[in-house]
């Protein structure tokens, strides 16, 4: 009788455990969902806060100890973000929205990891870019709060335009008219904001060298192009003999060094029936892509340097500008034209415009 009362007793012990433990869990997975969900509202609320230059909105979702990350190795606090708001007042605030977003909950705190996608008008030009994001929230005296952000690059596909650099290995990235590059060589480039992004190129030239391009561009009314800024950073593949030895005899000084400088007449046709499947050929697909028209002839510089101590890397700039829109044909100012006597002070204010239209800044590697 004893041992039948201490079974039955026993038994509902177990029962009893066991209804407090499937209890405690469905409240743990409850309370991991409800966390989930407050979170995702919330970040849609952040960056609906970006959208309208909502101040307030920001101030409650951003935590005072919030930082944010940029695939550059720049970062953002708090204060900073409420500034740029007020300072982005008068102009057309960028879309975002996210992709693959994926939740893990540790209590009261919920890390975000997924791609935002970010879309603007840039001197009349559409822009979109792409970036990988980590994103920390944690709750406190109950209510949710984003205290940290990380952006990286997306990697894109070889020949792919893009706000965003695919060579993510060589450690470059872009802020609309601001190139990084961390090696090889590490520089920031600032583009004359008058001529628009179009895009990124990366693809290997003649199964020799990787080749990235950034490239600008300002046009007319009818898509011709006006004005072309195009900065190529070049390397030898892996695997692949060579160097890069070039000399420099016409120096220019752009930041900590000398590049070689030439002045010339460049037309895409003529460059790319001379050695196609490369830059020219690759370069004027993107252009035609974006429905800009490079038919033209036009005034090139060329700056060029090599940047690796083992001479297999080298970075080219390049600074294009439309003959028609300087008054002049090929013809004219070529040997013996009818006004080769104007053609040396038409390639010397040239030159000059060209310096203008970037500025180089080394970096510490």
């Amino acid at each position: 009788m004893y041992c039948k009362m201490l079974n039955k007793i026993m038994k509902f012990i177990k029962i009893f455990w066991l209804f407090i433990f499937l209890t405690t869990i469905a409240f743990y997975v409850i309370a991991q969902n409800n966390a989930e969900q407050e979170v995702r509202k919330l970040e849609r609320a952040w960056l609906d806060a970006y959208e309208k230059n909502d101040a307030e909105a920001m101030s409650k979702i951003v935590a005072d100890d919030f930082t944010i990350t940029f695939p550059n190795g720049s970062i953002q606090t708090k204060p900073q973000i409420l500034d740029s708001l007020k300072r982005s007042r008068n102009s057309p605030p960028p879309k975002f929205y996210t992709e693959d977003v994926q939740a893990r909950v540790y209590g009261d705190t919920v890390i975000l990891i997924g791609r935002v996608i970010t879309e603007w008008q840039q001197n009349g030009q559409p822009i979109k870019e792409q970036n990988r994001y980590t994103d920390t929230y944690v709750k406190r005296n109950g209510s949710w709060q984003v205290v940290a952000s990380h952006l990286s690059n997306v990697p894109k596909s070889q020949n792919q335009d893009s706000t965003i650099s695919s060579n993510a290995g060589q450690g470059r990235s872009l802020n609309k008219n601001t190139i990084v590059s961390l090696k090889n060589p590490p520089i920031r480039i600032d583009v004359d904001e008058q001529l628009p992004h179009v895009g990124i190129l990366n693809f290997k030239l003649k199964e020799v060298a990787q080749v990235e391009r950034y490239i600008y561009a300002s046009h007319d009314e009818s898509k011709r192009i006006q004005r072309l800024f195009i900065a190529q950073f070049e390397s030898f593949l892996p695997g692949i003999k060579g160097s890069y030895n070039f000399q420099v005899i016409n120096p220019t000084r752009l930041g900590n060094h000398d590049y070689q400088t030439d002045i010339g007449i460049f037309n895409f046709a003529e460059r790319i029936a001379a050695n196609p499947k490369a830059e020219a050929e690759y370069t004027k697909a993107l252009l035609d892509k974006n429905n800009l028209k490079a038919n033209d002839d036009f005034l090139v510089a060329r700056y060029a340097r090599i940047t690796s101590e083992d001479n297999r890397s080298e970075l080219i700039l390049f600074y294009l500008e439309n003959l028609k829109d300087l008054g002049f044909t090929r013809a004219e100012i070529e040997s013996n034209g009818s006004r080769t006597p104007q053609a040396e002070k038409l390639f010397r204010d040239f030159a000059d415009r060209a310096l203008k239209s970037f500025k180089i800044a080394d970096r510490n590697p």
